[in-house]
């Protein structure tokens, strides 16, 4: 059984099964959704559960009904005595106070995710990258499926994997804070991505590369990467694991044939690009990755069943969702946009003559000079910025000379937009930066979205 033993981070200790907790004193760090899952698993086998989170909430409150004590922000030093495992929720940076306390105590710590990995990790497809990572998830679930495969969908896109039930095939999609601490890798690896996010939690954009790239590092039998990023490659390459690319010349990729871009295999046409029903080249590239995933598992791509599939697959919410109204504008939500490069892949879908962009959320010190250089290249009609980030990015982008004003919140911002953008035009929401400070999340935010939308409708 392939088992690497070098761990690239101080929170990565030897794989912990679920089972191994038996008798064991283990406190659940964070009291969420992950948090919450752990604990059933945990509770189904007798094990006592006390929890800690930074604070109280309704979700803590619940916690502490259903599963036993929430401690709210304590010391490590005043549990350190009566704990023997940690299992970590992945909002919990490993440059949290608490984190660095239990690692320098050497208590272990492991995650709800690598509890299930460790014992799952042969029928499982994990799929991970800085953009794209939902989509392509859930295009390789939707295609494993149409060719008679019994296939799960969980992880990141909204559903733990502890208490999954079994299944022939598993799709996971991963976080970066999911990915830091695995010790076993997935079966099959799928990267779709590489640019600096998250960098207030990883601690520095290097570290964030090296604790996304971590699901690669145990030992995966099969590892795809979208070839056509530079970056990605780069990284990976840097591993020192062997690959297969996906990308102008590779198996799985797109071409022009007649005039039109097409996903090729072995330059076989599959689909034309244009005739998926999620928009945007990069969604090509993401179900190029997914057939060649599909594939990797151990399914022969039947070329009718694959394009009937991909045909079929209906793009998820709040990733360039078009939103008609009844003024003939179009909105678009692309709340989970939560970086300039994400924002970026958003205009090349929708173009940029009769675009007015709102962007803004919670500020993590990215760099948005990317987003500033698109626009200057291919300029909007105005953006709009939302509190607290939009000054920031307003700034940035000031020397494009696009027009720019700052709402006060996504009422005022739609608002705005409504009134700069011209007729026939599109409204697109597609922030560049997180939900958090404001929202409970991008959901959220593309709630009131929608809310604001109706709530200035002529």
């Amino acid at each position: 059984m392939r088992r690497p033993t070098h761990c690239r981070n101080p929170t990565n200790g030897p794989a912990v099964r679920l089972s191994d907790l038996d008798g064991r004193r283990v406190l659940v760090l964070g009291t969420g959704r992950e948090g919450s899952a752990v604990a059933e698993a945990l509770s189904l086998r007798g094990i006592a559960v006390t929890a800690v989170d930074d604070r109280e909430s309704e979700g803590s409150a619940r916690f502490a009904e259903r599963w036993g004590p929430v401690l709210i922000a304590p010391d490590f030093g005043s549990v350190a005595g009566s704990v023997d495992v940690i299992v970590k929720s992945p909002g919990f940076s490993p440059r949290h106070p608490f984190v660095v306390a239990a690692i320098a105590a050497g208590v272990p710590i492991t995650s709800g995710t690598d509890l299930w990995m460790a014992d799952n990790f042969a029928t499982t497809t994990g799929v991970t990258g800085s953009k794209g990572k939902s989509t392509t998830a859930a295009l390789t679930h939707h295609l494993t499926v149409a060719h008679g495969v019994d296939a799960a969908l969980a992880g990141n896109i909204g559903v733990p994997l502890l208490g999954l039930p079994s299944a022939a095939r598993t799709i996971v999609e991963l976080s970066s804070y999911q990915a830091q601490s695995l010790t076993v890798s997935p079966d099959v690896v799928v990267l779709t991505a590489l640019f600096p996010e998250h960098l207030d939690w990883h601690g520095s954009q290097q570290q964030y590369y090296d604790d996304k790239l971590n699901i690669l590092a145990h030992g995966a039998r099969r590892v795809i990467v979208n070839a056509e990023d530079a970056r990605l490659v780069a990284e990976v390459e840097r591993h020192g694991v062997t690959f297969e690319r996906v990308g102008p010349g590779a198996a799985w990729g797109l071409a022009v044939l007649d005039g039109a871009e097409w996903i090729v295999h072995h330059d076989e046409p599959i689909v034309r690009a244009s005739a998926l029903p999620v928009r945007g080249r990069h969604n090509a590239v993401n179900a190029a990755l997914a057939l060649a995933a599909v594939e990797a598992s151990g399914v022969t791509i039947d070329p009718e069943l694959a394009l009937a599939a991909l045909q079929s697959f209906a793009p998820l919410e709040h990733r360039l969702e078009p939103i008609a109204d009844p003024s003939g504008l179009t909105f678009v939500d692309d709340s989970l946009s939560t970086s300039p490069f994400a924002a970026i892949e958003a205009l090349k879908a929708f173009g940029s003559d009769g675009v007015v962009l709102i962007v803004g959320g919670q500020d993590r010190g990215v760099d948005y000079a990317p987003l500033a250089e698109h626009l200057a290249q291919h300029p909007v009609d105005a953006v709009i910025g939302l509190p607290p980030g939009g000054p920031r990015i307003l700034d940035v982008i000031a020397s494009t000379g696009i027009p720019s004003e700052m709402a006060e919140d996504m009422l005022d911002a739609v608002t705005r937009a409504r009134r700069l953008t011209a007729p026939g035009g599109t409204v697109l929401l597609s922030p560049a930066a997180p939900s958090y400070g404001i929202y409970r999340d991008f959901a959220h935010r593309a709630e009131v979205f929608r809310a604001a939308i109706v709530a200035t409708s002529p």
